[in-house]
C-alpha cells in the first residue's frame, strides 16, 4: 500500500514539505530535493540514493521530516521515518522518469494552478520566508510540484489501469454514498492569528495576550449589535476568508474541528470565542446547506478516482520493485540499507497478496 500514499495523496504534501518547511537543521548548503539530475557533491550534505539520473539528498529527507512536525513541535516521527521517506522520494523520481511528455506538460499546467493557491494562501511575505528558510527558489518549487504532480497523473497509465463507463455505472448504482453530499454549514469568521504568518511559530506571550482581549472586545461589540461583516473586512486574519469578507467555503461536520458545532446553531447565530493552534476566532452561521444526492455524471471523476487509487495499492508495489531494479537504485547508508531491505520484503509479501480491492465501501464522493 506504500505507492498509493505516495502518489494518491501523500506525495504534494511531501513536496510542499521540501518546499516550505523550515529544515530541522542549519546548515550551508541548498537544500536540494529529488531531482531528476545529478548535482555536485556536499560533503554536509551527504546522497543516501543513487539511481540512473537521479541521486537523493539528506536535506531533502530532512525537509519532509519538517513539514511532519510543523503543526506540532512536540510530536514524535517514528523510528524509520527517514527510511520511509527516502523510499517516496526514490519512487517519485523513478515514476516521473517513466512519464511522457504530455504527461509531463499536463503536470507542469498543474503545478502552476497549485502554485498559485500556496501563494494566495500563505502570502507573499510568508512563502518568501519559508522558500529562503530552504534555501529555494520559487523555480526550485515549481519543479519539484511539476515532479509530484506528473507522477501522480502518469501512475495510473503505467500500471495499465483502465475504468470503464460499466465499471463507473456499478460502483454508483452499488454505493448509495458515492452519490450523496452531507449537510454543509457557510460561516462568516473572524480569526486573529496567535502565530507568524502561516507558520507553527507562535507570537510572543505579549502578542498573543493582546489578541485574546481583542476577540473578547469584537465578540462583545457583535453581541451588542455591530455588524459582523464589516468587523470581519477589518479584523479576520484567516488567509482562506481574508478576500471574501471572512466568508468560509461551504464544509461538513466533519471538515473542520468546530463544524459540529456550526451545524447545531440557528441561522445569524454567533458562536463563543474558540481557541486553537490557530488563533481565537468567533464565526457566524450564515446558512445550513441541506444534504442532497447527485447525478452519476456530477460524481463519475470522483469515482473514477477512488477506484483507481485501490488497483493503484494492488499494483504499485511489483512495478515500484521492478522499476528500482531496472535503475539500479543504491542505498549508500548503512542503516538505511538494512531498513530497505526489510521493507523489500515486506512489499514483496504486498506483491503476492494484493488487497484484491473491492470499491464498495468509500466516503461520500460528495465535496
Amino acid at each position: 500500500m506504500h505507492m498509493i500514499k505516495l502518489l494518491m495523496g501523500t506525495a504534494l504534501a511531501m513536496t510542499l514539505a521540501m518546499a516550505l518547511a523550515s529544515p530541522p537543521r542549519a546548515t550551508g548548503a541548498p537544500a536540494i530535493s529529488a531531482t531528476n539530475s545529478v548535482p555536485a557533491a556536499a560533503a554536509d550534505d551527504p546522497v543516501l540514493a543513487r539511481g540512473k539520473d537521479f541521486v537523493i539528498r539528506r536535506s531533502a529527507v530532512d525537509q519532509v521530516l519538517a513539514t511532519s512536525l510543523a503543526g506540532d513541535a512536540s510530536a514524535h516521527l517514528p523510528p524509520n521515518a527517514v527510511a520511509q521517506v527516502l523510499g517516496r522520494l526514490i519512487e517519485l523520481q523513478l515514476v516521473w522518469q517513466q512519464a511522457t511528455a504530455a504527461e509531463k506538460a499536463a503536470g507542469a499546467q498543474l503545478a502552476d494552478q497549485r502554485f498559485a493557491y500556496i501563494l494566495k494562501t500563505l502570502g507573499a511575505p510568508e512563502m518568501a520566508r519559508r522558500l529562503q528558510a530552504n534555501h529555494m527558489t520559487e523555480d526550485d518549487l515549481r519543479r519539484s510540484l511539476a515532479e509530484t504532480m506528473t507522477a501522480k497523473e502518469s501512475l495510473p497509465r503505467q500500471l495499465g489501469i483502465q475504468v470503464t463507463e460499466d465499471d463507473l455505472q456499478k460502483y454508483y448504482d452499488e454505493n448509495p454514498a458515492a452519490s450523496e453530499q452531507a449537510e454543509r454549514a457557510r460561516v462568516r469568521e473572524i480569526l486573529l492569528a496567535t502565530s507568524v504568518g502561516s507558520s507553527s511559530n507562535p507570537l510572543p506571550d505579549e502578542a498573543i495576550r493582546a489578541k485574546h482581549a481583542q476577540i473578547l472586545e469584537l465578540h462583545q461589540q457583535i453581541e451588542a449589535g455591530a455588524d459582523f461583516a464589516a468587523l470581519a473586512r477589518k479584523y479576520n486574519e484567516d488567509p482562506i476568508s481574508k478576500d471574501t469578507g471572512g466568508v468560509m467555503p461551504p464544509f461538513r461536520a466533519r471538515n473542520t474541528e468546530f463544524g459540529s458545532l456550526a451545524l447545531s446553531m440557528q441561522t445569524n447565530q454567533i458562536s463563543g470565542v474558540l481557541t486553537n493552534e490557530e488563533g481565537y476566532r468567533i464565526f457566524q452561521l450564515l446558512e445550513k446547506i441541506p444534504a442532497k444526492k447527485f447525478a452519476f455524471a456530477a460524481v463519475t471523476n470522483k469515482i473514477k478516482n477512488y477506484i483507481i487509487a485501490g488497483k493503484t495499492a494492488d499494483l504499485a508495489p511489483a512495478y515500484i520493485a521492478q522499476l528500482r531494479q531496472a535503475a539500479g537504485v543504491e542505498i549508500l547508508d548503512a542503516g538505511l540499507k538494512t531498513e530497505f531491505a526489510e521493507a523489500e520484503a515486506r512489499a514483496a509479501e504486498e506483491a503476492k497478496n494484493p488487497s484484491g480491492f473491492q470499491p464498495t465501501k468509500a466516503p461520500p464522493m460528495g465535496p
